[in-house]
């Protein structure tokens, strides 16, 4: 009778131990507690690796395509091709982290995967998986904006495959952003005559232009040089957008444009800071004026939502770039 007793009290004591319920030990309290901040810490160099801090840029482009194509109020199209964009940019982050990684490994080990925080394998293949979804939702919105995205993947397996041996890579980078309008427009435009292709065009180079000399910028960030005058006089060229349709109906544009070209010459400053330059917030700082080209765009065509949408897509990236570095 004892020693049923014994049996049915170490049973008891085995029920309340496998209880949901029941306390934890201090051992598996901490070793819970270690696992969730290793996802953690995982998820956040995954969000690091994909720079999502400038993915409002990203919708902000697309906007300024679908504008320029006369979709003034987003669809669903407009959602398919804005969604493709952010996963080609996402997943070119990916290929970027990759391809640097032997230099990273050098220069910037505590990225994350140099660090081992995220291995090589599982950033191929979240690579893969984002170039894959970019294409099918491309392929969605017809066969030409499929081709512009297979274009776009090509240019930025180019950029990132010679950004660091060849002094025009930086172009291959302004191509890529310039890239976005393009698919957009088309992807967006039912129809359109020479005319509409032509202002998308014209802006498509005005953007390159921006991104092309924000990307020279950053190549100093390592260097004694500093960026030359072209690079400078490069980085205010959206601006023509607006002097060349600039009239008395349009003079409200001006404190834009005022708040572009003051935002531009403070982040320039910060290259040329003595003793310690500050080149790397400089093109962060430069990475969300993105969108302030797009708000230039959007309100000199007419949309005042877009602007204002692109306007906050800038300051909702300077706020994801206090968590997640831009650059």
């Amino acid at each position: 009778m004892g020693a049923k007793k014994i049996t049915m009290r170490k049973k008891n004591v085995r029920y309340r131990s496998l209880s949901p319920l029941a306390p934890l030990s201090p051992l598996s309290a901490s070793l819970r507690m270690s696992r969730a901040t290793r996802m953690q810490r995982v998820l956040r160099g995954h969000l690091s690796l994909a720079r999502i801090c400038n993915s409002p840029t990203v919708i902000s482009n697309v906007l300024v395509g679908a504008v320029l194509a006369g979709k003034f109020w987003p669809d669903l199209r407009v959602g398919l091709v804005m969604l493709a964009m952010l996963c080609f940019y996402c997943a070119g982050m990916y290929l970027n982290g990759l391809m640097d990684y032997a230099s990273d490994c050098r220069e910037r080990p505590e990225r994350p995967l140099p660090s081992g925080l995220i291995t090589r394998a599982s950033a191929m293949n979240v690579m893969l998986l984002l170039f894959g979804a970019g294409s099918f939702l491309l392929l969605l919105s017809g066969g030409i904006p499929f081709l512009c995205g297979v274009l776009l993947s090509i240019l930025m397996v180019c950029y990132n495959r010679w950004h660091k041996q060849h002094s025009l890579s930086p172009l291959l980078m302004g191509l890529c952003r310039g890239m976005i309008y393009l698919s957009t427009f088309l992807a967006c435009a039912t129809q359109y005559q020479t005319r509409d292709l032509w202002q998308v065009l014209v802006a498509s180079t005005l953007l390159v232009c921006y991104v092309t000399s924000l990307t020279a910028i950053a190549k100093t960030e390592r260097r004694i040089t500093v960026p030359t005058s072209i690079v400078i006089i490069t980085l205010f060229m959206p601006l023509l957008y607006i002097i060349t349709r600039l009239s008395w109906s349009t003079l409200w544009l001006l404190p834009l444009a005022a708040g572009f070209v003051g935002w531009n010459w403070y982040s320039i400053s910060l290259v040329y800071r003595r003793p310690r330059r500050l080149v790397g917030r400089a093109v962060e700082q430069l990475i969300a004026g993105i969108s302030l080209v797009d708000a230039l765009i959007l309100a000199v065509s007419g949309s005042m939502v877009g602007g204002a949408i692109a306007l906050l897509a800038f300051g909702l990236t300077l706020c994801l770039q206090r968590y997640v570095r831009g650059a």
